[in-house]
């Protein structure tokens, strides 16, 4: 994901599935300087366990409750790339939404996903920001099937 030329491939492809690792594989791996993560807000066949990464991941918890200094000890991103991109997530939740909830998400999320539920539940969010609702309202189902995976940057092909 830091060649145009797979960058513009894999937005080719049509494939939720597909772009579900590579957007791991930017934000966990590398810089998004093709904005890829930008484009893929905007795809109305976006998974809602893409979001749901994209939020947990980086600890969207924090982020609901105002804290952002975090985010510059991501290797792949600084404060103010992570909050526009939170802030661009957050908004789609609960505007376009998710046409898609197929995918699932590991488990492991689960917790981070109790913890934004937590921040809203006991009325912390951060003045200004958008509850992603539509993100995490629901918990998320436990993949079955995995056709990629992010590596160092990459995507391979499981099957």
């Amino acid at each position: 994901m830091t060649n145009s030329d797979h960058v513009a491939w894999v937005k080719s492809q049509r494939d939720p599935a597909l772009w579900h690792e590579a957007a791991i594989a930017v934000l966990a791996y590398c810089h998004d300087d093709h904005g890829f993560l930008p484009w893929l807000l905007e795809q109305p066949d976006m998974d809602r366990a893409t979001a749901g990464w994209l939020l947990f991941w980086p600890e969207g918890s924090l982020y609901l409750s105002g804290e952002t200094s975090h985010f510059d000890f991501l290797d792949n991103s600084n404060e103010a790339e992570m909050v526009a991109m939170l802030h661009s997530l957050c908004a789609r939740s609960e505007t376009k939404g998710f046409a898609r909830d197929e995918l699932g998400l590991d488990q492991g999320f689960e917790a981070e996903r109790q913890r934004c539920l937590d921040i809203v539940a006991q009325d912390e969010v951060a003045n200004g920001l958008t509850v992603p609702h539509r993100i995490i309202s629901q918990g998320f189902v436990k993949p079955t099937t995995v056709k990629y995976a992010a590596q160092d940057g990459g995507i391979i092909f499981v099957t």
